[in-house]
């Protein structure tokens, strides 16, 4: 019996790791250190609601739901992830590393209950869904880059018309003047890149263009 919870620890852990292992390679909020808690948490949490009361079950006067300590992992989890959302320039950033931890709580409580299919299962899904659709996504419907450039201020309006040139619209687009220096502005917007438009296209273009100091593009 000890065994098996031990590998039931593990095996969440390790399932947890594999998607966390995608986030990070992602350079997301939370990556591999992350999902391996989360894994191990809620497997632990799952088997101390199964098998952490047993000891005084046989009293009469006692009466156990194995499933409250479990449930509270569901709504527990939604602090952490609230923690990785990041609202910049209107712009709402990591939903899918929150819900991506949010699975890893079900995935451990799902082996920390001993149905190891099911959890491995989840586990593979959540992988095809975070890689495969993602790539499936950028073919299809185009992705999504923030652009920073610091550049002289008569430089904008050259930007704008390269990026006209390009076909792309900028969205939430900022010009601010640099703070550590009076004769340079920082230039931020968000770009969303038609299917099969490179990236590396669109840095090459910018970075042509005369007063152009600093490109950083994610």
């Amino acid at each position: 019996m000890i065994t098996d919870l031990l590998l039931r620890v593990a095996l969440a852990g390790f399932l947890g790791g594999l998607i966390g292992l995608e986030r990070q390679l992602r350079a997301k909020e939370a990556g591999l250190r992350t999902h391996i808690l989360v894994g191990i948490g809620s497997a632990l949490f799952m088997i101390v609601s199964k098998y952490g009361f047993a000891d005084i079950l046989n009293e009469s006067h006692v009466g156990l739901d194995p499933s409250r300590i479990a449930a509270q992992v569901v709504s527990g989890m939604g602090f952490l992830g609230a923690g990785t959302i990041i609202i910049q320039k209107q712009v709402v950033k990591g939903l899918t590393t929150a819900a991506g931890l949010w699975v890893t709580a079900a995935i451990g409580l799902v082996i920390g209950s001993g149905l190891y299919e099911i959890g491995i299962y989840g586990a593979l899904m959540t992988l095809v869904v975070l890689e495969v659709f993602r790539q499936l996504g950028n073919h299809l419907l185009g992705h999504h880059h923030s652009m920073l450039i610091r550049l002289l201020p008569e430089s904008v309006p050259g930007v704008l018309v390269t990026l006209q040139k390009l076909r792309l619209k900028p969205g939430y687009l900022s010009v601010v003047q640099h703070e550590n220096d009076s004769e340079v502005c920082e230039m931020t917007m968000e770009l969303t890149l038609r299917p099969k438009q490179e990236i590396s296209d669109v840095y090459a273009q910018v970075q042509q263009i005369s007063g152009v100091r600093f490109i950083d593009i994610r």
